[in-house]
C-alpha cells in the first residue's frame, strides 16, 4: 500500500486548532478555501546561503494565542533563525489576517517603516 502524500486538517478541528480568535464568516472560507498540505516539502532539507537567504531583512510576528505554532515553539524558531526584530501580536491565532487584521497591518506598515541597517 502507497503511503499518504499529504496531510488534510479534519475541518471540524479548525475552529479549535488554527483559527479559535477568527471571525465565524472567516472560519467559514477557510474551512471552504483549505487544501491538503503535501508532506514532500516538510521531509527535504532546506539549504540556504548568506547570499540569499541571509541578504533578506526578516521579521517575526508571533501570534500569542496560536494553537497550531505555540508561543514556546514560535520563541524556539525565533531563537534558532534570529530575525531583525520580533513583534507581538495579542489575542491572535494561527491566521492574523483573520483574528487580528488591523492589528496585523499596523505592525506590517511599521514594519516597511523600519529604515534599512547600514552594510558593514
Amino acid at each position: 500500500k502507497n503511503p499518504p502524500t499529504a496531510v488534510d486538517f479534519d475541518r471540524s478541528m479548525l475552529r479549535d486548532f488554527l483559527f479559535n480568535h477568527s471571525p465565524p464568516k472567516d472560519l467559514a472560507l477557510a474551512s471552504v478555501s483549505m487544501r491538503p498540505i503535501p508532506f514532500a516539502p516538510v521531509g527535504e532539507k532546506l539549504h540556504v546561503s548568506d547570499k540569499n537567504y541571509g541578504s533578506i531583512r526578516r521579521f517575526y510576528i508571533k501570534t500569542m494565542e496560536d494553537y497550531a505554532v505555540p508561543v514556546l515553539l514560535q520563541e524556539a524558531m525565533i531563537k534558532s533563525n534570529p530575525p531583525e526584530q520580533v513583534f507581538q501580536l495579542k489575542g491572535s491565532d494561527h491566521a492574523p489576517f483573520f483574528s487580528r487584521p488591523q492589528s496585523l497591518n499596523r505592525i506590517l506598515v511599521e514594519i516597511s517603516q523600519i529604515p534599512a541597517r547600514k552594510s558593514s
